[in-house]
This record gives structure tokens, C-alpha cells and sequence, in this order.
């Protein structure tokens, strides 16, 4: 098989897996949802879903990510809006607010794992720098110390300060 073939097979199964995990993380959420489940509803053999993600885990840092992506291109559009520093502040929140509440395991999973050393795998890396590159993206509007406690102040320290690397 040639390996533009199997490349795009891969894609293809990792594609399928993943939109089978959302489906189910929606559903049962993180806790209720495990490999076992997901390669029943996928119609996989547990041994083929590993073979094409390594963990839950993954899975739910491959599908914040492409959420953070998105996320990141809606807040860009708010920073560039021409209205005062304390609108675009609560059309920031608006976003995040409709994350934390459409996307509850999401959310949860990166305020809790955002920050990778330098030794994370490529997609804990990939989250770590899309979360600091939100921050920086915002940065335009006030000095991180000044978000930080705006977050903090909206959705808690002790829960989020994984955000920051705190």
C-alpha cells in the first residue's frame, strides 16, 4: 500500500474515532467515556483504536485543540472590533462563557492540563501554545496580570490556574 494511502487511511480512522469520542464525551462526559466504549461505538477493536490514539487523554487534547482553534479566530474578531476595551471585555467572556458551558469537558481539560514542558508530546505542545497564544492575543487589551484576575475573578483560581502555568 502506498503511503499517501495509508496516510489517508489513518486520517480517515482518526477522524472517525474522534468524532465518535465527542459524540460520547457530550454524552457521558469525561469520566463516563473509555476506550472501550468508544471502540464499541466506533465499531473498532480496542486494540485498533490504540493503534490510532494513544489515550483518552489524547483524544480530549486532539479535540480542545481543533475548540481552541476555532475559539482563538472568534476572539480575534472581538479584539479588532471597534468598541471600548470594557464591550470587547465582555464579548470576550460571552465566548468563553458559551465554551465553558457547551463544552464543559473541554473546558475542564485545559484549564487543568494547558501548560506542557518542553518534553509533552506535539499535541500537548500544540495546546500549551495555542492557550498562550490566546493570552498574548488578548494582551493587546490589558496586561496579563490584569487578565489573570479577570479570569480568576470569572472562573477561579484554584480551577484555572492551570491556564497560566500557575
Amino acid at each position: 500500500m502506498p503511503s499517501e494511502t495509508r496516510e489517508a487511511a489513518a486520517r480517515y480512522h482518526r477522524r472517525a474515532l474522534l468524532e465518535t469520542a465527542d459524540r460520547l464525551l457530550t454524552a457521558y462526559g469525561y469520566d463516563g467515556m473509555n476506550m472501550n466504549l468508544l471502540a464499541k461505538e466506533a465499531g473498532y477493536s480496542k486494540a485498533t483504536v490504540y493503534v490510532y490514539m494513544e489515550s483518552k487523554e489524547e483524544i480530549v487534547r486532539l479535540l480542545s485543540i481543533e475548540r481552541l482553534k476555532l475559539m482563538r479566530k472568534e476572539l480575534a474578531l472581538v479584539v479588532k472590533n471597534d468598541m471600548s476595551t470594557e464591550e470587547k471585555f465582555a464579548e470576550i467572556k460571552s465566548v468563553f462563557d458559551e465554551f465553558y458551558n457547551e463544552d464543559r469537558v473541554y473546558f475542564d481539560f485545559i484549564c487543568a492540563s494547558a501548560h506542557a514542558d518542553e518534553n509533552g508530546s506535539d499535541s500537548e505542545r500544540e495546546l500549551s501554545a495555542l492557550v498562550d497564544g490566546i493570552l498574548a492575543d488578548l494582551t493587546t487589551l490589558a496586561p496579563e496580570p490584569e487578565l489573570r484576575r479577570r479570569w480568576y475573578y470569572y472562573y477561579g483560581r484554584i480551577k484555572t490556574g492551570g491556564m497560566f502555568g500557575a
